[in-house]
């Protein structure tokens, strides 16, 4: 099925990002990707393509931590005269460890990547979308945006940005009788995808505790609430249930339970 659409995924390559990729390829959307690793968009490519034969892909192969970035997928995009439908802001990385011992450059990276180029990114496309009053963006968070979490502690900032941000943009849509929305998605800890190894976090108790949930059911969530036309979502069923009971739950002990759940185990 062809319906002529296009969505732009950040990290569309892996994890999140070719999870979702796949239900938009499905519903007949040509898949725009900007990802780090060559290889992989190759083999990602080939996986989707014997998945859903007629699913039609492009690719950039970009740092999205560079602060030109943004710039350049938008020029990439003007420059095959692509209109572009959805935009999801998936790429991103995390840093674990106590502050004052984290390698500050690889954090600045991080805040490029999480902050500055998806709030360009964001920017760039949402006026082309206003000038047409149609248009989708959705920007993926971190259920870290919800409560300080000790060694996440510049990532977590980063997402509480994207979950502030998204929803305050969105609200000025409403404003503006606009029908374009930012959708926030705020995932629990997922379990199968390259992050905790690209954060050192592989042997973090939160990628098996309380919350965790898939690259598939978040890009489920993602997929109903796009459909339902929702503006937040929280991805993971636990993670919904532990969100809904939150606000009678003391702050010493929301605090106790994250640091469990950010421990080490082996």
């Amino acid at each position: 099925m062809d319906i002529g659409k296009a969505v732009l995924v950040t990290g569309g390559s892996s994890g999140i990002g070719l999870t979702i990729s796949k239900y938009f390829a499905r519903a007949g959307y040509r898949l725009l990707w900007v990802s780090l690793l060559k290889q992989e968009m190759k083999a990602a490519q080939s996986q989707l393509k014997a998945e859903i034969p007629d699913c039609d892909i492009n690719s950039l192969e970009l740092d999205l931590s560079l602060s030109d970035a943004a710039q350049e997928v938008y020029a990439w995009i003007k420059e095959n005269h692509w209109d572009i439908d959805v935009l999801i802001n998936n790429a991103g990385f995390g840093t674990y460890g106590f502050s004052n011992d984290i390698d500050v450059d690889r954090e600045l990276n991080m805040i490029n990547l999480n902050v500055i180029n998806l709030y360009k990114m964001t920017r760039l496309f949402l006026n082309d979308m206003i000038d047409q009053n149609q248009g989708t963006i959705i920007n993926i968070s971190s259920n870290t945006s919800f409560q300080p979490t000790p060694k996440l502690s510049a990532y977590g900032a980063t997402k509480s940005f994207v979950k502030h941000f998204s929803r305050s943009i969105n609200e000025e849509l409403k404003m503006l009788n606009s029908k374009v929305k930012v959708i926030c998605v705020c995932p629990a800890a997922i379990r199968d995808t390259n992050f905790k190894k690209a954060g050192n976090m592989e042997n973090l108790k939160t990628f098996s505790g309380l919350a965790t949930t898939t690259s598939e059911e978040v890009a489920k969530d993602v997929w109903n609430g796009f459909m339902k036309g929702k503006d937040f979502i929280i991805s993971g069923w636990k993670m919904r249930m532990l969100h809904h009971i939150s606000w009678i739950v003391p702050y010493r002990f929301q605090q106790f339970l994250v640091r469990k759940e950010i421990k080490e185990v082996y």
